[in-house]
C-alpha cells in the first residue's frame, strides 16, 4: 500500500455547502466508503476558514484513488491535488538506494 497526501479544494462555497450536505448524511448513514479493497483514508482534516480538505489516505493503486473521489469530482467539481508521499524509514530507504545507485553509476563509468 502507498500513501498519499490529497488536497481537495472547492470551486466555490455553493459547491462546498452542496458537498457537505452530502458529506454529513453518508456520515450519518454510515455510507462515505473510506474503507475497501486496496483503499482506505487515514484521516481527513477540514480547513474551517479556507476552501480546502487535506486527506491522507492509503491505496494499493492509481485506480482505488479513481474509485474513491470520483464521485466527489464529477458531482461537485472539487480539484483534487494527490501526491504520494512516504514515511522516515520509508525515506532513508530510498536515500540509502539513491546513494548506492549513484555508487555503482561511477563504477559503470556513467558519471566522471
Amino acid at each position: 500500500m502507498n500513501t498519499y497526501f490529497v488536497t481537495a479544494t472547492f470551486k466555490n462555497v455553493a459547491l462546498m455547502g452542496a458537498a457537505y450536505d452530502l458529506f454529513l448524511k453518508v456520515v450519518e448513514d454510515g455510507t462515505l466508503n473510506d474503507e475497501f479493497e486496496g483503499f482506505k483514508v487515514l484521516g481527513r482534516y477540514h480547513a474551517s476558514y479556507s476552501n480546502n480538505v487535506y486527506i491522507i489516505v492509503q491505496a494499493s493503486a492509481g485506480i482505488k484513488m479513481t474509485e474513491h473521489f470520483a464521485p466527489w469530482k464529477v458531482k461537485f467539481d472539487i480539484d483534487f491535488d494527490i501526491k504520494p508521499v512516504m514515511t522516515d524509514d520509508e525515506k532513508v530507504s530510498e536515500h540509502k538506494l539513491v546513494g548506492s545507485l549513484m555508487a555503482a553509476e561511477k563504477k559503470m563509468g556513467f558519471s566522471s
